[in-house]
């Protein structure tokens, strides 16, 4: 039986995300709750999207996890997890910037491929860090990209800025609380991701994973520290946000940011 094109999945997937990105960006200019064909759109995004990363990250050699798989599948959780919160919280804004890169990702994981992982190397153990770690950094993404929209939001409200948008976001206290919760979610899946890499890789500080172990760890120490700032002496605002993007950067570096060195300038070069 042939495999089906991920391409085909992949365009309509772009498609649909760039139309709910509109849909979405003219009910924000008409201060509205997005209609139902937003909804419509973004959840058959959402269905060709996980077609795709199945498709792509399924080779018959073994799993990609080469970088523009592992974003796509990032951009596929993060959409989903901001849908479901959308359907509680109204942060329906931060579509206009998620849709998009998801269209983006999920179009560049169908024409650059990673070197696929035999499927004999991988144990249940190894499945489960790699799952963790995909969720870990979800998550803080998620984590990330509250912190921006709570820091816009602060900022036009210290400036007394009189923005109509401002009024489609929660109160300032319930954004900070939503981004603690992130947080903390976020550093507890980094925590296992770190402890079972330890458990079930040979060795983490192997030359060729050692750069992800120690700013993985970077990471890790710079949410226990912000985590406990906020606990022992109440951070929040400005001092929250800033600690939330270092910690997010170290990770976001580790990870993706060697692939790119490795998988797109050195492979080209």
């Amino acid at each position: 039986m042939a495999r089906m094109n991920p391409a085909y999945f992949g365009l309509g997937a772009s498609l649909l995300y760039l139309a709910g990105t509109a849909i979405q960006g003219s009910a924000a200019n008409q201060e509205t709750a997005a209609p139902r064909a937003f909804h419509a759109f973004t959840l058959g995004a959402f269905g060709l999207h996980a077609g795709t990363c199945y498709l792509v990250m399924a080779q018959p050699q073994g799993v990609d996890l080469g970088l523009f798989a592992v974003a796509s599948l990032t951009f596929f959780i993060l959409g989903l997890a901001l849908y479901v919160s959308a359907l509680r919280v109204p942060i329906g804004n931060l579509f206009l910037v998620v849709l998009p890169l998801s269209a983006a990702s999920v179009i560049a994981s169908v024409f650059y491929h990673g070197t696929p992982i035999a499927y004999t190397e991988f144990s249940g153990g190894l499945l489960g860090h790699v799952l963790l770690s995909i969720l870990a950094y979800t998550v803080l993404l998620c984590a990330a990209c509250q912190s921006v929209a709570l820091s816009v939001q602060e900022h036009a409200l210290k400036a007394r800025r009189s923005m109509s948008w401002l009024r489609l976001l929660p109160p300032l206290q319930s954004m900070e609380t939503l981004l603690f919760q992130l947080l903390w979610i976020g550093f507890a899946l980094l925590t296992l991701a770190i402890g079972s890499g330890f458990v079930y890789l040979d060795d983490m500080f192997a030359q060729h994973v050692v750069h992800h172990t120690v700013l993985a760890l970077a990471s890790w120490v710079t949410f226990v520290i912000l985590l406990l700032g906020r606990f022992a002496f109440g951070w929040r605002g400005t001092t929250a946000t800033r600690w939330t993007w270092v910690g997010f950067a170290l990770l976001a570096v580790g990870y993706f940011g060697s692939k790119l060195v490795l998988e797109i300038i050195l492979d080209g070069g």
